[in-house]
């Protein structure tokens, strides 16, 4: 209010000089012409501005979306229009899709007052999204955070199941994942793991090293290096491996691959709930082979490929309910049934990866709970999956098993100096 009386008031001293200048004949230098007039006006009103701006500086928010929040609502006591809200959701995408904001992501404001002035959302763990109100409109702007990798080794005894052990012990889910994902390949984790087995982990980390306030999380797992499981007293080891002419993937010290033909269990966490052979079916009430084996695990458990193949058929299955069959070579063949749903997107002929994620466990079809049945098919005649003989692999060999056994020496370099630091930091 008082800029705006003192803008006034300076515009009726200048045009009472501009008037007087005038009626002074030969006085023409000092006269103030209308350009003189408006610069005056435009640097009052620049000053009225920077007014406004002091007494609403810019600041700083971080909001947390709750249940039954959207994006519009968190944002419209910053002045965030339906109209804004049409032009920023469009110009996030694809980088972001906001109508699939989530309870718990947290949105960066700057705003000065009830103007907001600009938003920034997580994309990844490392990358975020400016999106900024500019005098021409919204614009966006990606950037990446800065990290840092570092070597950590999780050492641990097996109690009651090597993943409770493992989440007692503070290693992270997807290096839990993988490491049972990796093992799963040659070991029965519900008969050949047992109480006070010892397993030691290297994994690699990534640390944020300015951390921001859009997640809580400032550090991630990536890549599990290197895994020793002391089995039965023999020691088990296996080595991540990477090359452009190899499939990525894990490696006994002597560079023959450490996976098979096909997983026994295509899942993760999952208790082994039926076995292979004759059995009362539960439903039908007559004796019959249980040609596959049973296993109990959380409705929505991801179900993996037991191997590389061809999709034979994705759909409903009668009793199998919702089940997949999937054709492999060399006269064999996999059936995972009472699925809850499969991959979006999944079909006859698709080609899968040995791992890739299927399907989810359901209880569909003749089904009493949730569960996974998984048959295994040898030239048309069921397989136990247990009994399961590992089609041969053929080691690394010449140029790439030498650059393989530098990276052992590098991983065993790793896990010796790790280990020191670790030891000098508990002093």
């Amino acid at each position: 209010m008082k800029t705006s009386i003192y803008i006034a008031f300076m515009i009726a001293i200048l045009s009472a000089c501009s008037e007087g200048a005038v009626s002074q004949p030969g006085n023409v230098k000092d006269v103030s012409t209308p350009t003189d007039l408006n610069q005056a006006a435009s640097k009052l009103q620049s000053v009225e501005a920077d007014s406004k701006q002091q007494i609403n500086p810019l600041q700083t928010t971080i909001i947390t979306i709750e249940q039954g929040q959207s994006l519009i609502g968190v944002l419209k006591p910053f002045g965030f229009s339906a109209n804004d809200a049409w032009r920023v959701r469009k110009l996030a995408k694809p980088t972001l899709d906001l109508d699939r904001i989530r309870v718990g992501d947290k949105v960066k404001v700057e705003h000065s007052g009830e103007n907001l002035r600009s938003l920034t959302l997580a994309t990844t763990f490392t990358e975020r999204l400016r999106i900024e109100r500019t005098s021409k409109g919204w614009t966006k702007r990606g950037y990446q955070l800065q990290v840092n990798s570092k070597p950590v080794i999780r050492s641990f005894e097996v109690s009651n199941s090597i993943f409770d052990s493992a989440q007692t012990n503070d290693v992270p889910l997807d290096i839990i994942n993988q490491m049972i994902f990796a093992y799963s390949h040659f070991i029965d984790f519900q008969r050949e793991i047992h109480k006070g087995d010892k397993v030691r982990l290297l994994f690699d980390e990534q640390v944020i090293l300015s951390p921001d306030a859009l997640q809580a999380q400032h550090s991630k797992p990536t890549q599990l290096r290197y895994a020793r499981l002391f089995n039965n007293e023999e020691p088990i080891e296996i080595f991540h491996f990477e090359d452009e002419e190899v499939l990525d993937g894990f490696y006994f010290k002597n560079g023959r691959p450490a996976r098979g033909f096909l997983l026994k269990t295509p899942l993760n966490g999952a208790r082994l709930s039926s076995e292979f052979g004759h059995r009362k079916h539960p439903i039908l009430g007559y004796t019959r082979l249980h040609a596959g084996l049973d296993f109990g695990a959380p409705h929505g458990t991801p179900i993996f490929a037991a191997g590389n193949g061809k999709i034979e058929k994705a759909g409903w299955g009668g009793g199998f309910g919702n089940r997949i069959l999937i054709e492999h070579g060399q006269g064999y063949h996999t059936l995972y049934a009472h699925l809850d749903r499969f991959v979006v997107g999944l079909k006859s002929g698709d080609k899968v990866t040995q791992g890739q994620v299927i399907g989810y466990l359901g209880n569909t079809g003749l089904s009493q709970a949730r569960h996974l049945h998984y048959e295994v098919h040898k030239n048309g005649k069921p397989i136990n999956p247990l009994s399961l003989k590992n089609v041969a692999q053929t080691p690394l060999q010449g140029a790439l098993y030498a650059k393989f056994q530098d990276l052992v020496i590098d991983v065993e370099d790793t896990l010796q100096t790790t280990r020191l630091a670790m030891r000098s930091n508990t002093r």
